[in-house]
């Protein structure tokens, strides 16, 4: 019963703000339409706009095989661009491992070097 309370109130609250919208919509044109400067340049605006589309509509219409093959060509530059950057991330991984395993070896050998320098210089003291 408090959830059906709750979506009532909600409710109310929706149509208080739709009616709120409707009524300030209602007086803003009002105002628009009754003062000459603003509906002349509401009109102005309007015909602009329908002008720009227009033309957008015509350069899409009469240039879309060529838009069409753009865009393919363009993703095909980024799949290529992708498959590069896959490839160049895979290298690095592998020089990583490699680096890892040769550094290792380094620490190994070192350390195996070490311990034969020591036992030299005891033999040596003795």
């Amino acid at each position: 019963m408090d959830n059906l309370d709750r979506k009532v109130r909600t409710s109310k609250t929706c149509s208080k703000a739709t009616k709120g919208l409707w009524i300030g919509g209602a007086v803003l044109l009002t105002a628009v339409l009754l003062k000459k400067d603003w509906r002349d340049k509401l009109i102005s605006e309007a015909t602009e706009l329908k002008k720009c589309s227009v033309n957008a509509y015509e350069f899409v219409k009469d240039n879309r095989e060529q838009i069409i093959e753009q865009v393919r060509h363009t993703a095909n530059e980024v799949s290529e661009v992708v498959r590069g950057i896959s490839d160049d991330v895979k290298k690095i991984g592998e020089s990583a491992a490699h680096l890892k395993e040769s550094s290792e070896e380094l620490i190994k050998t070192t350390k195996e070097s070490a311990q034969e320098i020591k036992e030299l210089k005891i033999k040596n003291h003795e």
